[in-house]
């Protein structure tokens, strides 16, 4: 399922929208793998700022990242 038929995504109800991202992200995981060099990169990144960030977590930062900027993209230009 893509963003289209996502109802659940653009939901007033918060419980709804994390359905809706869950849809979302399950469907991402055969479109859009982030690349784990990026993902180390912003580990060292999140370092100098003082964060202590794991591989994992930046991984999951970029997939949830994308998800949010297809829903805003999708809400500001396509949905009318």
């Amino acid at each position: 399922m893509s963003i289209k038929g996502n109802r659940l995504i653009f939901s007033s109800i918060k419980k709804d929208r994390v359905k809706g991202y869950k849809k979302l992200l399950k469907y991402q995981e055969g479109e859009y793998t982030p690349s784990k060099d990026i993902a180390k990169n912003i580990t060292e990144a999140m370092d100098a700022l003082g964060y202590d960030v794991t591989v994992e977590e930046a991984m999951a930062y970029l997939k949830s990242s994308q998800a949010v900027h297809m829903r805003d993209f999708h809400e500001r230009h396509l949905r009318r």
